[in-house]
């Protein structure tokens, strides 16, 4: 029997979001690999937080494993290969999902592993689920997009770097500006002084416990730097 090995989506935040589906193929899966980050000495593991409360993990072996988000791409490539190789020793004996919160098709560490253990001959099987951005939105009750809209997915902290995000949220389109943990507050600052604040809502922690939203006005008093700047979304409504 070949063994498969499942990107699998958490949604934003807790276990209200996980879908039918991701339930199934984890209910079904002998292990769960999950990522842990630590910050200020606090360990944290959002998507195996909303997998335990909606999943009996009992008799299933699971794995946390540990990126150190640095931009040293020649670490972050030798840490892929090592979980890879992991994952591929447990494939030997029964079906294996990966953890991510979102959707594992957007902005995912599940998405990279997949792509190496499909590489290593094993079957790869993405379960979707709810984006940070859709939920966002909803927490907002937006309607982000008028019919006949567009809608760019920019990455934040990237794009400011680079110069392109003025350019990116100067015309009537929508907005989605996420992946900001080091720019958050600069980058809600351009979207202020480019007079985009009414159209704009800053979500931290969408859907979760903590969920916290900014809009019009609050947007420009802020403190500096903002706290929860990686699990923050800026969106901005198309006109």
């Amino acid at each position: 029997m070949a063994f498969k090995f499942y990107a699998v989506s958490t949604g934003p935040a807790g276990a209200d979001f996980m879908t039918v589906g991701a339930v199934r193929v984890l209910s079904g899966c002998g292990a769960v690999f999950y990522p842990v980050t630590s910050s200020g000495g606090v360990e944290s593991h959002i998507a195996f937080d909303c997998v335990r409360d909606a999943v009996d993990l009992s008799g299933k072996k699971c794995v946390p494993v540990r990126f150190s988000m640095t931009r040293d791409e020649e670490r972050t490539g030798r840490e892929y290969e090592e979980i890879s190789r992991m994952v591929a020793s447990e494939l030997s004996r029964c079906d294996v999902a990966f953890v991510s919160i979102g959707d594992v098709s957007v902005y995912s560490t599940a998405a990279r592993l997949s792509s190496l253990v499909s590489s290593l001959g094993f079957e790869c099987v993405f379960v979707p689920g709810v984006t940070s951005f859709s939920a966002a939105a909803c927490a907002c009750s937006m309607d982000l997009a008028s019919a006949g809209r567009e809608i760019r997915i920019v990455p934040g902290d990237e794009s400011f770097e680079s110069g392109r995000l003025q350019s990116f949220i100067a015309d009537d389109d929508a907005k989605v500006i996420m992946k900001s943990p080091r720019h958050l507050s600069k980058i809600v600052e351009l979207v202020v002084s480019s007079g985009l604040s009414k159209r704009a809502c800053l979500v931290q922690r969408a859907g979760g416990e903590g969920q916290r939203i900014f809009s019009g006005d609050e947007l420009s008093r802020l403190p500096s730097p903002l706290e929860d700047s990686y699990m923050s979304v800026l969106l901005i409504k198309s006109v």
